[in-house]
């Protein structure tokens, strides 16, 4: 369950993006305690992911390819949790706190993909 206050900072970037017309697919946040990073969907270096992510990411097909409709390793959840893994690596992905996933063309809420919930549920 995502805080109030995750959920504030993931609305009011997907706001700065928006007002900037800097359309990113989906803004997300994800913490754990006190740790918050907010972060947009996109691909990153395989070489940058953490490898408990990067482990799971590869159990639902090859980082980059289309499986259940979406890239592997391209939403924004991977790229956020990413930023908390590497600044608590002892958390199982299944810990981190997401906030709801917001399109900033459009400042509506994006369902989860499915490639996401296999990862973090």
């Amino acid at each position: 369950m995502a805080s109030v206050v995750l959920e504030r900072r993931a609305y009011k970037h997907a706001l700065r993006l928006q007002m900037r017309k800097d359309y990113s697919a989906t803004i997300i946040g994800a913490g754990k305690s006190y740790y918050k990073r907010i972060d947009r969907s996109g691909p990153i270096s395989p070489h940058n992911i953490f490898h408990k992510l990067k482990s799971k990411l590869s159990t639902i097909g090859e980082l980059y390819t289309r499986h259940n409709g979406n890239f592997v390793g391209c939403c924004a959840e991977v790229n956020a949790a990413n930023q908390i893994l590497n600044k608590l690596p002892h958390l199982k992905l299944n810990q981190i706190n997401f906030s709801n996933a917001i399109g900033p063309r459009t400042m509506q809420k994006i369902p989860t993909c499915q490639n996401c919930k296999l990862t973090f549920n």
